[in-house]
């Protein structure tokens, strides 16, 4: 009898170690979904930015998340930076991120490494290559700046565009937390110019208090597309 309570008392403490260590790697913080570049073509110019995109789990919330866009050769643009609004906290998030990579950036292929910290200390990475190109061609924005008003309605939109191909639409995203907003523009002053001057409202009356990002995107009709971005606070 004694024996036989003996195996009895190891085997009920194996299962609890077991069971320990499975709760345990559930805890551990997660990546998934990443995306690298326009539809996550993993590839992005100088002069532009860098649209990158994963989703983070953390059951016992989020403490970290880390960038670091470092180059594969031995020389290039290097990158090494924390986001904290929007994330800091949260159990689930959307990482949504746009980075402007330098018009001096060097061409060539990096490494990108995405980590996730959670509140307990336990680390996540997730890796994706990147190549920087040179094209002459793509659709680009310059002087673009985003107001709101007063009455936190009504947000003001201007930038130059140029499209060597001729811009076919203009598409403005808006979002921040669980807001979000898409507007297209295929003014006829605007599809099959070179050039254009954007100038519009969006009305964000039903956008909560906030942190908000602002995508603009440019296609051209050679089917090429850019996209550039602007923040704003509504209080």
């Amino acid at each position: 009898m004694k024996i036989t309570k003996f195996f009895l008392m190891l085997a009920t403490i194996a299962a609890l170690f077991t069971a320990c260590k499975k709760d345990k790697i559930l805890e551990m913080p997660t990546i998934t979904d990443m995306e690298v570049g326009t539809a996550n073509s993993k590839v992005a110019f100088p002069g532009t930015d860098l649209h990158i995109e994963a989703k983070l789990d953390a059951k016992e919330t989020i403490s970290s998340v880390k960038l670091a866009i470092t180059p594969i050769s031995a020389t290039g643009w290097t990158l090494n930076e924390e986001f904290t609004a929007g994330y800091i906290g949260s159990k689930n998030s959307e990482f949504h991120e746009h980075v402007d990579i330098p018009t001096d950036a060097e061409l060539g292929k990096y490494r990108i490494v995405l980590t996730l910290t959670d509140q307990k200390g336990q680390v996540t990475t997730s890796e994706s290559e990147l190549e920087l190109k040179y094209d002459p061609t793509l659709p680009q924005a310059t002087n673009f700046e985003v107001g709101l008003n007063t009455a936190g309605n009504d947000l003001h939109l201007e930038a130059n565009i140029t499209a060597v191909n001729k811009i076919a639409k203009i598409i403005v995203e808006v979002h921040g937390g669980t807001y979000e907003k898409e507007v297209e523009y295929t003014d006829a002053a605007m599809v099959g110019s070179t050039t254009y001057n954007l100038h519009k409202h969006v009305n964000v009356t039903d956008a909560p208090k906030g942190h908000y990002h602002v995508h603009l995107k440019i296609v051209d009709q050679a089917g090429k597309e850019n996209e550039f971005e602007q923040h704003f606070d509504k209080n």
